[in-house]
């Protein structure tokens, strides 16, 4: 890893050449504000977690990480500005994202059998796994339903849309869930009064066969859900009963509120990705924090508290832009850029809502998912809102 000083120059070298990038003219004209924006959160972030694991000789540890993770940030920056003068196709998003889907849903499938296992496991880890298939479907299903395209074509999407709601119930991923209600009320608020203009004018048949399938899905999500409801219910109970931090909620608990009393102790540059290595280590030999929490490599389950403990406000100020500055650009495209524009409302209230019960951005899946995809769905905004400025 970088020390300090290097670390520094590297994020500041990215910085002065991002910008001088971004200042060319595209494929679509002058780069709008909206680029601007989303490059200096890029470069903020990274470069203060460069700085941040260099100033204690540490590298990001977790059970599914890699050291590597704050140069990613600086790679998407480059990405974005690649895509800025060669923008993707929305066809890409909606079918890759229907692709991503399809494939996680028939893989979970493949191996549930019919059988009654609460939770479906593959070789990635089952949170990440579980939160970005929940993500490709639910954007599989905006292509879907929302873009004038050929009925088949929409189908299709629609589909695989499902397959990743699918996938997310047989992981048994309770975080990811957290998030559904947000997103109806978002696509409702949207665009439900279309939709239920389409869905009335659809041929008698197919209403029947659509009303089966939207049955048959909520049987299904209710008998996969129930299960992981009660065992949240009991984990709660037995951490209110006795403090028992060896279930699922009660460890998450002892390390949120391990996170809290960190920061307290040092809340404006955090401990450090090695000094919170060493003081977790410390807490759990003397008994004060779970064992098993050594087990998620240090990580504190939750993207703000982590980062709080970790980073202090000033890394809290770094992590905030990725989800506000994506948020206000794509609202601010919403109605130039429709679906798109609706698709990156959407990931951003999904990955925020992740977050909450999961340290994704320390995980390579879940963080280059969301640079990939945030970075994407801004180029695309703005070209098929048609033209370089913020609407």
């Amino acid at each position: 890893m970088l020390g300090p000083w290097s670390a520094g120059l590297v994020a500041l070298l990215a910085g002065v050449w991002a910008w001088a990038a971004a200042s060319c003219r595209s494929a679509d004209g002058p780069a709008p504000a909206a680029f601007g924006a989303w490059l200096l959160a890029l470069l903020v972030f990274g470069g203060h977690w460069l700085l941040d694991a260099g100033r204690g000789g540490g590298v990001p540890m977790a059970a599914h990480t890699l050291a590597s993770l704050p140069y990613w940030p600086l790679l998407a920056a480059g990405l974005f500005l690649a895509w800025r003068r060669f923008p993707p196709a929305p066809a890409a998003l909606w079918w890759g994202a229907a692709l991503a889907a399809a494939v996680a849903g028939g893989l979970l499938l493949h191996q549930w059998g019919g059988t009654a296992r609460v939770r479906v496991r593959t070789d990635m880890n089952s949170i990440p796994f579980g939160n970005l298939s929940l993500c490709f479907g639910v954007l599989a299903l905006v292509g879907g339903l929302f873009p004038r395209r050929d009925p088949r074509r929409g189908a299709l999407l629609v589909v695989a849309g499902v397959l990743g709601l699918v996938a997310s119930l047989l992981s048994g991923t309770r975080g990811g869930w957290i998030t559904v209600p947000a997103v109806v009320l978002m696509l409702v608020a949207w665009r439900g009064g279309a939709l239920w203009r389409r869905w009335s004018s659809l041929p008698l048949a197919w209403r029947v066969v659509g009303g089966a399938v939207l049955l048959a899905l909520a049987v299904f999500a209710a008998a996969r859900v129930w299960p992981r409801v009660e065992d949240l219910l009991s984990d709660l109970h037995r951490f209110a009963a006795d403090g028992n931090t060896r279930t699922s909620v009660g460890l998450r608990l002892d390390m949120w509120g391990t996170a809290w009393s960190l920061f307290l102790q040092k809340p404006w540059l955090g401990w450090g990705e090695q000094g919170l290595a060493l003081e977790l280590h410390r807490l759990i030999v003397a008994g004060r924090l779970n064992e098993q929490a050594q087990y998620f490599g240090y990580q504190l389950h939750g993207d703000v508290l982590d980062t709080l403990a970790r980073r202090g406000l000033l890394g809290l100020g770094t992590l905030l832009p990725l989800y506000l500055v994506p948020a206000w650009l794509c609202w601010r495209r919403l109605r130039q850029a429709g679906a798109v524009a609706m698709a990156g409302l959407l990931t951003v209230v999904m990955f925020a809502g992740f977050g909450l019960t999961q340290s994704q951005f320390r995980d390579p899946h879940t963080l280059a998912g969301y640079l990939v995809l945030m970075s994407g769905l801004l180029v695309m905004s703005v070209r098929v809102g048609g033209g370089g400025r913020p609407g």
